[in-house]
């Protein structure tokens, strides 16, 4: 509830290794050979339901169904995930990172100074793209000089639900809680949810399209929507409204936070490494004569970029959390360790990728680390390095379907960004910005940096 398990199951493990018991009934482990043993190994292990916060109108989304349904839902929900579908969607991404890029020139030309908190814009521009996939519009954050506060609601929202899942042992204090903070939030809740049903109906009303030229998540799902009372319900192929409604603003929620929080802290670690800022900004550079060359397709084959946000996820994963599994009552083998049946267990994220066991110069900012062998860059004490341990979006039918889209996002957006300015941080006063904590993601924190526009 103080938002640093993530700090004390790192000293946990350095004390006793890589299976530490932290609850009469559960384990965290830590071992690369446990990835498949935990979270691909038939039968599957169940999700712990503790971890999750019950959906709002009752109908499970993509995050916490489970079993056949989940399965269903995942079957439904992939063909927007799609290396075709991001194919289509690549005009979309490309157009808010670039009105991101304009919204910072404009705002550099209004200022003062030449200083910017580049969170918030790194937010704007992550809702804007999830909203106009998710629901066929944007919140428009980035147009104009246009202000909004979504991003700090949805916050809130890891805030109570990691509080919640903490009283949830307590019972009945989570019941308490859900009362109180449910009864408090109810208007706002009836209004976000009106706000962004309206948006799906919209979608859902055009029907589909012959043209092909809708590139959105909603569009692959019109014909296999039911009606939630429909003999049809939970039929391979089908997708109940409320469960759409459901997954919709989850999505949204989850895609807009770990953007946000991945580029902020991904841009600072750059900054706080010049070296590795000027081997990236050479790289983008010598390869992109104009803005306009910077596109999803031309940003994906640029090893230093990539090896980047590798280094990043790795050092500072956007959701330092553990993933939590129920063992089966007859108990299983987790990498040559027999646990006994009804134990929780899971891998943390922050834990696995920051290990010495698996990692050189672990805490370490190298993304050399992550570079093909016969890169020049590549240094060859990361030979040692464990990769098996990292595994960023989870593995398995569990894994994260949105990996792509934000591998596209971010790709392009910290390209546009450091191919248009000259960026720092100003004087010494942001040492501890690290210095945060978690609540299923990392808490949000304001990143002020110097613009200096590069002239070509």
């Amino acid at each position: 509830m103080r938002g640093t398990l993530w700090r004390r199951l790192d000293m946990l493990h350095q004390k006793h290794g890589t299976i530490v018991r932290i609850a009469p009934n559960e384990l965290s482990i830590s071992s690369p050979g446990a990835w498949a043993d935990i979270y691909t190994s038939r039968p599957l292990l169940i999700k712990e339901p503790s971890s999750q916060t019950p959906p709002l109108n009752g109908a499970h989304s993509l995050f916490t169904a489970v079993g056949e349904h989940h399965q269903r839902l995942r079957g439904v929900l992939a063909q927007g995930f799609s290396d075709k579908t991001l194919r289509q969607q690549a005009p979309l991404i490309e157009h808010y990172a670039t009105e991101l890029i304009a919204r910072l020139r404009r705002e550099l030309e209004d200022a003062d100074t030449p200083v910017l908190d580049l969170q918030r814009f790194f937010g704007y521009a992550a809702l804007d793209t999830i909203t106009h996939l998710s629901y066929g519009e944007s919140l428009d954050g980035l147009s104009s000089r246009n202000e909004h506060d979504w991003m700090t609601r949805f916050f809130m929202h890891g805030r109570f639900s990691t509080i919640r899942m903490c009283l949830c042992w307590l019972s009945p204090l989570d019941t308490i809680l859900d009362t109180v903070v449910l009864s408090m939030t109810r208007k706002q809740r009836a209004q976000n949810w009106a706000f962004f049903s309206s948006k799906i109906e919209r979608q859902l009303a055009k029907g589909e399209d012959p043209t092909g030229q809708r590139c959105d998540l909603i569009t692959p799902l019109i014909g296999k929507v039911v009606d939630d009372r429909s003999t049809e319900v939970r039929k391979p192929g089908s997708i109940t409204k409320k469960e759409l409604f459901s997954h919709s603003l989850a999505s949204v929620v989850a895609n807009s936070q770990l953007t946000t929080v991945a580029l902020t802290t991904c841009t600072y670690l750059l900054l706080s490494h010049p070296r590795t800022l000027q081997r990236l900004v050479a790289e983008l550079r010598n390869t992109f004569n104009s803005d306009k060359d910077i596109t999803v397709q031309s940003t994906q084959s640029m090893p230093y970029l990539g090896a980047v946000l590798d280094e990043s996820m790795r050092l500072r994963h956007p959701t330092p959390i553990t993933l939590p599994r129920v063992v089966p009552p007859q108990g299983r083998v987790v990498d040559g360790t027999f646990i006994p049946g009804n134990t929780i267990v899971g891998i943390n994220l922050h834990v696995i990728q920051t290990s010495p066991l698996y990692w050189v110069d672990p805490h370490s900012f190298y993304p050399e680390r992550f570079l093909p062998p016969t890169d020049a860059r590549y240094d060859a004490r990361f030979d040692k390095d464990v990769k098996r341990a990292f595994m960023p979006f989870s593995t398995g039918p569990r894994n994260c379907i949105g990996s792509r889209l934000y591998l596209a996002e971010a790709r392009i957006t910290l390209a546009k960004l450091f191919w248009n300015f000259d960026i720092s941080l100003p004087g010494q006063q942001q040492k501890d910005w690290l210095d945060q904590r978690a609540f299923l993601v990392w808490e949000p924190k304001s990143l002020h940096v110097s613009f200096v526009v590069h002239e070509k």
